[in-house]
């Protein structure tokens, strides 16, 4: 099986190459840091015995996602499963007007990987089969004032994978909107403590146990999800008092 790992240099994703290598997977590891990525697949090969393949693609260079595609599809015939880590977040430094880091961070969380999922899909259409896991956020559920630039990138993911999901699911492609509360990376560094993170490796077995028990929105730990039922229930009047 063919699985495609959009993000594969973050600190989820390379986790998530490991866990499908170890399973005897064909991977395919994409990244705009080409020397990242170079470390990556030297990495997984030493550890795994397998060579994984090296695809760089820059989720910001709108254009390219065409090629990018055709060429995977030339290369492998069919993409089994992608899965999708890629995401962005302002340092704590950037101000919300920033234009520079506004337009990065919807490209790479949101429009990027529309891009992508939706040239993919068409193909898997054609196959009739396929699965698309990819990873938002809970920070997508609600617009809190210390990341809403972030999780509007998110919501409007959230949003696209649910049509998305209602679109394939007559073609038996399922898609999958995995989202974690704190995880315990570089992009969460100094913005939560260590003690109320999960680790990578937690988050990618999920992942993985997903390409068996398929299901539609899951929240990584689960415990999230009544955490934010209960954010979601809060009156907006209360809401905006908060500092969240």
């Amino acid at each position: 099986m063919n699985v495609l790992i959009i993000g594969a240099t973050s600190g989820i994703g390379s986790t998530v190459a490991q866990v499908f290598s170890q399973e005897g997977y064909n991977v395919i590891c994409s990244s705009r840091d080409e020397e990242q990525l170079g470390y990556l697949i030297s990495d997984l090969e030493i550890r795994y015995g397998r060579k994984p393949c090296a695809a760089p693609i820059d989720l910001t260079k709108i254009s390219s996602i065409t090629g990018f595609v055709r060429r995977l599809y030339e290369d492998f015939k069919t993409i089994d499963c992608v899965v999708v880590t890629a995401a962005t977040m302002p340092g704590n430094e950037t101000e919300y007007y920033d234009e520079e880091s506004l337009i990065n961070t919807t490209m790479t969380n949101f429009i990027g990987i529309a891009s992508v999922l939706n040239e993919i899909s068409r193909r898997m259409i054609n196959n009739n089969s396929g699965m698309i896991i990819c990873l938002s956020s809970v920070a997508g559920e609600r617009g809190r004032q210390s990341n809403f630039i972030y999780g509007a990138s998110k919501s409007a993911l959230n949003t696209y994978l649910q049509g998305l999901r209602s679109k394939l699911f007559k073609h038996n492609v399922y898609v999958i909107t995995v989202l974690p509360g704190y995880v315990d990376t570089l992009m969460s560094y100094g913005k939560v403590k260590s003690q109320f993170a999960v680790s990578p490796y937690y988050v990618a077995r999920k992942i993985y146990k997903l390409t068996k028990n398929k299901k539609d929105i899951v929240y990584v730990p689960s415990v999230w999800w009544l955490i934010m039922k209960i954010i979601k229930l809060i009156p907006e009047a209360i809401f905006k008092r908060l500092n969240l």
